[in-house]
């Protein structure tokens, strides 16, 4: 092989290399659905997969719906049953919100949408009621040890208080819809796939406030959760899709048609 030869089969070998590795690239972050990072303000998720119905009991064993995956606010909205879809968002500064699909006593396909009416009322009334000391770091530092430990052992009890109590002030609106098969079952697929096959990349950082949403579906004897701080790419695509079923529907203005076009600019 000549040395012209040889540069030209060089060239070759690069430009293989190079084209092999964009693809992997490019493969890998078409498969990436929520990044996390300096570069992004993306947080933790968590992706649970466990028995739809448990047994618990005391003498009396009973079939009981799984509900490990929700916190106490998810609790008020979807206590009763895990439905084939749930959405649920929760910001930490305002009220949460959410909804779910699933078959009235009539066997028609119903969108149930909760939020909570009163939820800046009902922290003013807590807030009021269990007050917590304030301090910043650097003052509590230069207090004595037993005080530092009083102003802690305080504000955990007066949070805990707050946290029992406003379960009972929340006031839940709940709005029933009638919706389409079609809707309802893209949306089912479209929860399943996502849940299913969710993929991240990065490392996240530590994020003060922001919002966290849940995806739940049931698939056979399982039930799927995915809980997500501050989405980003695909995942917030996806929450965002839902968060604006909820504002459409508290304002009367559901549009399935749209819900059906952003569903479809979803590949799989």
């Amino acid at each position: 092989m000549n040395y012209e030869s040889q540069i030209n089969f060089i060239k070759k070998i690069l430009l293989v290399f190079i084209l092999r590795n964009f693809f992997i690239s490019f493969a890998l972050s078409q498969n990436v659905d929520h990044t996390a990072g300096e570069h992004s303000v993306g947080g933790h998720f968590v992706k649970r997969v466990e028995y739809n119905l448990i047994i618990e009991g005391n003498g009396e064993y009973h079939n009981l719906y799984n509900h490990n995956s929700k916190d106490d606010k998810e609790k008020i909205f979807f206590g009763n049953f895990n439905a084939p879809v749930e959405f649920f968002y929760s910001p930490s500064f305002d009220d949460a919100s959410g909804f779910r699909i699933m078959k009235d006593y009539l066997g028609v396909t119903i969108l149930e949408v909760k939020y909570i009416s009163n939820y800046k009322e009902a922290q003013k009334v807590v807030s009021d009621k269990y007050p917590l000391i304030g301090f910043s770091p650097y003052s509590l530092t230069s207090l004595d040890k037993y005080y530092q430990d009083s102003i802690r052992e305080h504000n955990r009890k007066m949070t805990n208080k707050r946290v029992e109590e406003i379960r009972k002030l929340y006031k839940v609106e709940t709005l029933s819809f009638s919706i389409s098969t079609q809707f309802a079952e893209k949306l089912y697929e479209r929860m399943v796939y996502f849940i299913g096959n969710f993929k991240a990349k990065g490392v996240p950082s530590i994020i003060e406030g922001g919002y966290l949403v849940t995806f739940r579906t049931v698939v056979d004897d399982e039930v799927w959760s995915l809980e997500i701080h501050m989405p980003e790419g695909i995942a917030f695509k996806m929450a965002n899709m839902c968060r604006q079923i909820i504002t459409n529907a508290i304002d009367n203005k559901l549009d399935e048609a749209e819900y059906l076009y952003v569903l479809s600019t979803f590949e799989n």
